[in-house]
Order: C-alpha cells, then sequence, then structure tokens
C-alpha cells in the first residue's frame, strides 16, 4: 500500500476529490481496486441521505437517519491533513453536526494515530454534555460514536 504524504492545509487546500483519492492510496481500499472503491464513494455522496462537507484537507461523508432517526448520522472522514489540523477539522465538523441539530455520530476507524486523535477529542470535550465513546470491533477496527449536547463545542483545540 502506497503512502502519501500529509498535506499542510494551511499551507495548500485540496479539493475534495484529490483528497478522497489520497486518502485511499494511503490506507488501502479494502477488498476493491481503488477504481472500484471511488465508484462506491461516489454513489454513496449521490444518495439523498448523504452530506459531505470539507474542513481544512479532511472530507466528512456521512448518511443521516430518516424518521425516528433523523438527528443521527454514520460516516466517515477522509484525511491527507496534518494530526494537529486533523484535530481541528474534526472539531470543527462536530461544531457543524451540532449546528445541523445532529445528536448522535457514528464512525469506524482504524490505526493508532487516529485512535489517539479519538482520545484527544474525547479529552477537548469531557467538560461539556459532548460524550465521545471508542470501542474495538472483532476485526480489530475501532468504532467512534459521539453523542452531542446541547453546550457549545471548543472553538480551538
Amino acid at each position: 500500500m502506497a503512502r502519501t504524504e500529509t498535506i499542510n492545509s494551511n499551507d495548500k487546500k485540496l479539493p475534495s476529490p484529490e483528497i478522497i483519492v489520497k486518502t485511499l492510496e494511503q490506507i488501502g481500499s479494502g477488498d476493491h481496486p481503488l477504481a472500484t472503491a471511488l465508484a462506491i464513494i461516489a454513489k454513496e455522496g449521490t444518495l439523498d441521505t448523504a452530506d459531505i462537507v470539507q474542513f481544512g484537507n479532511t472530507v466528512f461523508l456521512a448518511n443521516r437517519g430518516v424518521g425516528a432517526n433523523k438527528n443521527k448520522m454514520v460516516g466517515r472522514a477522509f484525511n491527507v491533513d496534518t494530526g494537529k489540523n486533523y484535530l481541528s477539522n474534526c472539531l470543527e465538523y462536530l461544531r457543524y453536526l451540532h449546528e445541523k441539530g445532529i445528536t448522535h455520530y457514528t464512525t469506524t476507524f482504524e490505526g493508532p494515530e487516529v485512535l489517539k486523535l479519538m482520545q484527544l477529542l474525547q479529552k477537548l470535550v469531557e467538560d461539556i454534555d459532548t460524550d465521545i465513546y471508542i470501542g474495538r470491533a472483532e476485526d480489530g477496527s475501532y468504532i467512534g460514536y459521539c453523542r452531542l449536547g446541547k453546550d457549545p463545542l471548543p472553538k480551538d483545540i
């Protein structure tokens, strides 16, 4: 699996499609060839429930629930930004979700670097009524769950 360098969004902001491609090149595309994975992501992004937003060099793709689950989202992040910027981008994304009225967000992720980032996010929100939980899946990946409260989220890291 090829590794790409991080690209500091303070120096150069990339377009969303380039971020997604670079992320897949970096972390792999699972059981699918890269072109197939990109087609799946493109199709997912066209669903009526899809919400795609970019902060820095991080793209967040999530799907919003319907009916009784309209305030819940399940998604993932595609990141090529620096660690500090990624943390900042995630916090900005949580503020974005909060403003949209989302109360619950779930994601899956892999790797010790992203785990550390999620643990830092946990610490950033520990004094407010937002909770972040991290669990381990049977396949070794992680599941991140965020319950957004009513308190405003921190502005800075």
